[in-house]
């Protein structure tokens, strides 16, 4: 019996057919190609990264603070506390960051500690850690896909995940911090929306959601488009009510129990706009019984009857938002201090839109999105089975949605990739049938090989490439991490006695990671008011920065004149402090501090 490789259509396209696959299809061998697929991602990251292994050379400073809170965290800091004490002394520096995703570091940390000691138990779980998420997200992909496309298309979609570089990069050893974790979770939403199972799907779909919506407030406009997705599922197919049903009464509850476990009940009551609480949390809870009450009195005969109910309760409750959380309805960001926002937040390109980006990472955002749409577009409008496309059409508009977050938000392309490789396989999938029939070996495998060009890497190369020549300008380039981030120079600071020091928020986790000193600020906005206590002293003259910087606890100024933030600093005001000593002319209220093993940084005593 023969059997097609990827498309069920192949006998009717060609005359040649593929012989089945067995190994692939018995039990859960599949599952090893899987693993493979991980195993290679593993290595090259392993190979790409190994020289930051020995002195944790985080990426992002996001990865460092991480690692921050979870020393804090085994060194006895309450589990509801994930404020930093060193930050911005003596009130500290609050933070936003979930607890839940400090404990696989931590756990890890704390079993291998008594065996290998603290720093080589820090580096292995900061090396394991972002690697299993991967496997996670990995293994989750085939089994979400499994059901739907089938084993073979199923393993075509991890393939294509392991080539998407906005994908793995959030997955390469030291990467800590929850990027990686919100792709996991969207992997999870996916699942539940298609899972075959209504009621169980709901559950996954739910839960999935709700974490997400712990770890980053970014998932709220993910679990808006799930709920889009569902209720238009529900409009289709009564029986689909188990399904939104359940994925509102787990979203909800979820929601609650998350964040009161995790911020006890006082914290839990304080509202906020960058994170799961009250303004949020009191609408959801409301759409469960009100959803419930509505179908109760319409029933679900017609899609009239099955739509009303959950419009009018979409509606009230986000009338509720509205107008109990005015506030919130510009973001999370709009209402920082002025001056934060627009020398700090509007540089931090990765929560920019996609005009504020260089015309190659634009292209890289839109390019691959709009092909796996187009995938993704035509399984739909080809479908037969009604209930199968029912399922791309779930998928089209969860790609969709994604692909507009990303337009606006740079840092959602990884999401909106993620769903958009799935129309990617597809035509992928349609595509080979025809070169398996040509001829000549040769023709197959270089016409086999030129798929490539529609996996993510290739797609995002292409239009890398397109972008550039269109429009003349070349990508910028790769700039060298500055020395200032070097683990030997900041460690020389240690030689000091503890103490707080004014240096640039980049450099903050930095500091904490690898001294015992404190700093006044690092470039998390829930501490605006350290922010902006530095940005201010930077760019203000000399005089006025002596009094901004004496009203702090610090006790020594530090600079890097290579670091970008002291660029900036420069560029918004040459007159200003940060400019004034990168150009050599040091206030006299400044008195330099020779320290062995700082040569691209200078510190200097702060007269009071």
């Amino acid at each position: 019996m023969n059997k097609p490789l990827f498309s069920e259509d192949l006998a009717a396209a060609t005359a040649i057919t593929v012989p089945e696959a067995p190994w692939i299809e018995r039990g859960n061998n599949a599952r090893w190609l899987v693993g493979a697929l991980w195993l290679e991602c593993i290595i090259v990251w392993m190979v790409w990264y190994w020289g930051s292994f020995a002195n944790l050379d985080f990426r992002d400073p996001d990865d460092a603070m991480r690692l921050v809170q979870v020393r804090d965290f085994i060194a006895g800091q309450s589990w509801f506390d994930v404020s930093q004490h060193r930050v911005s002394p003596p009130t500290g520096g609050p933070m936003h960051w979930s607890r839940l995703l400090d404990l696989p570091i931590a756990g890890i940390i704390v079993t291998l500690r008594p065996l290998l000691g603290q720093a080589l138990a820090e580096i292995i779980a900061c090396i394991t850690v972002p690697i299993m998420t991967l496997g996670i997200i990995c293994f989750g992909m085939f089994a979400a896909m499994k059901e739907f496309l089938g084993t073979h298309r199923a393993l075509l979609t991890v393939a294509l995940l392991a080539t998407s570089f906005p994908i793995l990069i959030q997955l390469a050893p030291l990467r800590i911090d929850h990027h990686g974790w919100q792709i996991a979770t969207a992997v999870g939403m996916l699942g539940g929306i298609i899972a075959p199972d209504a009621k169980r799907g709901g559950w996954l779909a739910g839960l999935a959601t709700a974490f997400w919506l712990h770890i980053s407030g970014e998932g709220l406009p993910f679990a808006v488009i799930a709920g889009a997705v569902l209720t238009l599922r529900y409009a289709v197919q009564a029986s689909e009510w188990d399904r939104l049903v359940r994925y509102v009464a787990t979203l909800s509850v979820g929601s609650a129990i998350l964040l009161f476990a995790t911020h006890g009940w006082e914290a839990s009551l304080a509202p906020h706009c960058d994170s799961m609480s009250p303004p949020y949390l009191v609408p959801l809870m409301l759409l469960f019984p009100a959803l419930l009450l509505g179908k109760r009195i319409t029933g679900d005969a017609t899609i009239l009857h099955r739509l009303s109910p959950v419009a009018l309760t979409g509606l009230g409750a986000a009338a509720l938002f509205v107008a109990s959380s005015p506030q919130c309805l510009a973001g999370p960001f709009q209402t920082l201090d002025p001056i934060v926002y627009k020398y700090w937040y509007l540089g931090v390109m990765e929560g920019q839109p996609f005009w504020r980006q260089d015309a190659s990472t634009a292209a890289i955002i839109i390019v691959p999105s709009l092909v796996g749409l187009a995938g993704l577009i035509a399984a739909t409008v080809q479908e037969k089975d009604l209930s199968r496309r029912l399922q791309w059409a779930s998928i089209l508009l969860l790609a969709l949605g994604s692909f507009l977050i990303s337009l606006m938000v740079l840092r959602a392309m990884s999401t909106a990739h993620l769903f958009a490789l799935i129309g990617n396989g597809w035509i992928i999938a349609r595509i080979y049938p025809r070169i398996a029939a040509l001829s000549t070996m040769p023709a197959r495998v270089i016409a086999t090989v030129s798929l490539c060009v529609l996996a993510p890497a290739g797609l995002a190369l292409s239009a890398s490439s397109a972008a550039t020549a269109m429009t003349g300008k070349t990508p910028p380039p790769a700039t060298e991490k500055p020395r200032c981030y070097d683990a030997a120079q900041i460690g020389s600071l240690s030689r000091l006695p503890n103490t707080t020091i004014f240096a640039p928020i980049d450099l903050g986790p930095a500091i904490l990671q690898r001294t015992g000193h404190s700093v006044i600020a690092t470039a998390h906005h829930r501490n605006v008011a350290g922010i902006g206590t530095v940005m201010r002293a930077s760019i203000a003259k000399p005089d006025e920065a002596r009094r901004i910087i004496t009203a702090t606890s610090a006790r020594y100024y530090l600079t890097c004149p290579g670091l970008n933030e002291i660029k900036r600093y420069d560029r918004i005001a040459p007159d200003g402090l940060a400019a004034q000593v990168r150009a050599g002319h040091v206030p006299s209220w400044l008195l330099p501090v020779p320290v062995q093993g700082l040569s691209d940084m200078q510190l200097y005593r702060i007269v009071r």
